[in-house]
């Protein structure tokens, strides 16, 4: 997704008051400040780490975009190479190759905001979307996603034995905090296996894998609070109003799956379900009343260059 209004939503973490921790085994350690962001273009200033180390998270998430590895191609509406308009003749975003990904995760990485959070924030884990899964809008047809899914798990310094270095996609749960306190943080991976979206709705975001996993996750112990990392909105629908002009990615252009993990939400009988998401380049806090049994709420915090 490309769009030109850059937004955060940083400052909603203080509404998630629970407990959590960054490793695949429980930890019963108290955590109350959770930050989570996204559509962090290395090469753009990023002052808005000053704020997120004023806040001094004990968890931070990130969303997708956390690099945009792809090439865009300048917009060109006539000459030799046509990146838009009727005429369009070739893609606006091709892949990058293995090694200027590895750079633009380095330069990320080196960013002396973010060195300063790893430094200080001791739990750092995340999912991806569409720039750092290395195409724009792509899905399950992406060739460099095996690739790629390594790099972006070295950026996080995900442990070499990890499952998700074995398994297909970069979904993960992890449980936080002690007995009463406790928060899980589903992540979800919507690229991985994601059909290519088409004007009937029909297709899958997760995978059947993903999807069996997401059920045994959700009927699992109960928590204070769990929270879905989404990269693309769970509850807005931006592409109805804007269509054709504009489309958005996002879980209702997929209504049956969107039905889907509503109704999995609901028949888990889990309390205290919430979701959060990014892609959009703007923050938004969405409700909806008539998904789970309770008020269903999607908070979208997008754009880490301000």
């Amino acid at each position: 997704m490309e769009v030109l209004v850059f937004f955060t939503f940083l400052s909603v973490a203080n509404c998630i008051c629970a407990s959590a921790a960054a490793s695949q085994q429980e930890s019963e350690a108290l955590v109350s400040r959770i930050a989570f962001g996204s559509c962090s273009n290395q090469s753009a200033p990023q002052p808005i780490w000053d704020a997120i180390l004023n806040f001094n998270p004990q968890l931070f998430i990130w969303m997708g975009d956390n690099i945009y590895g792809d090439i865009r191609r300048p917009f060109h509406l006539f000459g030799r190479e046509r990146t838009i308009g009727p005429w369009k003749n070739v893609p606006r975003f091709i892949p990058s190759s293995e090694e200027e990904m590895k750079s633009r995760y380095e330069m990320a990485k080196s960013n002396p905001g973010y060195s300063n959070l790893r430094k200080k924030c001791k739990n750092i884990i995340g999912t991806w979307d569409d720039h750092d899964f290395g195409l724009n809008d792509a899905g399950k047809e992406f060739t460099g996603k095996v690739t790629n899914q390594r790099l972006m798990l070295d950026f996080l310094d995900e442990p070499v034995d990890s499952s998700r270095r074995k398994q297909a996609g970069v979904y993960m749960s992890y449980t936080f905090g002690p007995i009463g306190r406790r928060i899980k943080v589903i992540l979800l991976d919507t690229r991985y296996h994601r059909d290519p979206i088409s004007r009937d709705g029909n297709g899958t975001i997760l995978g059947s894998s993903q999807w069996t996993w997401l059920e045994k996750e959700l009927h699992g112990p109960s928590t204070t609070i769990t929270i879905i990392v989404s990269s693309i909105q769970v509850i807005s629908n931006f592409s109805a109003v804007t269509a054709p002009f504009l489309h958005t990615e996002c879980w209702a252009r997929f209504p049956k799956e969107r039905d889907r993990l509503f109704q999995l939400i609901a028949d888990s009988k889990r309390n205290g379900v919430l979701c959060i998401s990014e892609d959009v380049h703007y923050g938004e806090i969405a409700r909806y009343d008539c998904a789970t049994g309770y008020p269903s709420y999607d908070i979208t915090s997008s754009g880490c260059q301000i």
